[in-house]
């Protein structure tokens, strides 16, 4: 337990010049997305036990999570219309896919307002990557975990899968909770003028 608060104290630390500016990796240049805060997030990456998030002491099959999230254009609902410009030096637009249970309640974020919906466990939501010629080109991926787990990441498990397929950060990934910490419930929406 201690050596778990000390890696989210350290988050907390590493984010703060993250949380009042665009999501990390904005001027990366990085081809590959491997920014100083992708390095960071990957050194913060913990599951809610304090283990790493390789599956062990995880309170769900983290591994079965992320493949999930991999079939998102076929098994996910797509909630937006057009593409749109990236947060992230990661990708140049993206689109957002989300598990039908909680489509709903994602379509109801009022992003002039953004307010907690309150996202069951289970919901999965995935940032798709499209590099400038809009080709996929890897993703985001947020799971919300049991009441209990990563209290301080909002309870959810985050993930990102580079251009190649390849599982780059997960768990308590530093970046990734730095952007969203800021905002209630920590899940930005979609204008409604742009959902599908």
């Amino acid at each position: 337990m201690r050596t778990r608060n000390r890696l989210l104290d350290y988050v907390a630390v590493m984010a703060l010049p993250f949380v009042f500016s665009a999501c990390p990796g904005d001027d990366s240049g990085s081809a590959d997305g491997d920014s100083a805060a992708d390095t960071a997030g990957a050194a913060t990456d913990v599951a809610s036990d304090g283990a790493d998030s390789t599956g062990d002491g995880s309170p769900f099959d983290e591994a079965e999570v992320i493949e999930q999230a991999s079939m998102y254009a076929t098994n996910l609902e797509k909630i937006n219309v057009d593409s749109f410009a990236s947060a992230h030096g990661l990708a140049d637009t993206v689109n957002v896919y989300i598990n039908s249970e909680a489509a709903d309640l994602y379509r109801s974020i009022d992003t002039e307002a953004v307010v907690d919906v309150g996202f069951p466990e289970g919901t999965l939501i995935v940032k798709e990557h499209l590099n400038g010629e809009g080709a996929e080109d890897g993703f985001l991926m947020m799971y919300r975990g049991p009441e209990g787990y990563l209290p301080d990441a909002g309870g959810w498990f985050w993930a990102r899968i580079d251009g190649t397929g390849a599982t780059r950060e997960t768990g308590a990934v530093g970046f990734c909770i730095s952007c969203h910490m800021p905002v209630d419930g920590w899940v930005f929406g979609v204008p409604a003028d742009n959902q599908g």
